[in-house]
């Protein structure tokens, strides 16, 4: 192997390592914002990986069904369970059966966005010391 080829695939060593680092990183900010009920949200946001010879991408979140509606709001809507069966709430201590409910919507609470947002300079930060690149 040619001392150019050494260089290429230390690069890419570099760059794999670093946006590992970074995707680490970014994942542990999120869990901090993540709002808490029971704490499923904050324990079920992950990072995966992929790289090819010319790039490298990280995703950062989570599978849960609800998480958009978290990090972006959602709208009022009604909800109907699919299975046909009422609903049962617990409303002022007693449960009650219902057919469909008239859910308010919800305000967003960003978890994902400002995990990166707000991290800008250090992601950059970060990049700059594992690929060894200089202003």
């Amino acid at each position: 192997m040619s001392r150019f080829d050494e260089a290429i695939e230390d690069m890419k060593r570099k760059r794999k390592q670093t946006l590992e680092e970074i995707a680490t990183f970014v994942e542990a900010e999120a869990k901090q914002r993540a709002p808490v009920d029971t704490g499923d949200l904050r324990r079920r946001i992950t990072h995966v990986t992929q790289h090819s010879d010319d790039i490298s991408r990280a995703k950062v979140g989570t599978n849960l069904e609800y998480a958009p509606s978290v990090e972006e709001g959602s709208k009022p809507h009604s909800i109907i369970r699919n299975d046909g069966k009422p609903l049962k709430l617990k409303i002022d201590g007693k449960w009650v059966t219902v057919d469909e409910v008239n859910h308010p919507g919800t305000k967003p609470q960003p978890f994902i966005r400002p995990a990166i947002e707000e991290n800008i300079g250090e992601i950059q930060e970060r990049i700059r010391r594992g690929i060894g690149v200089s202003d």
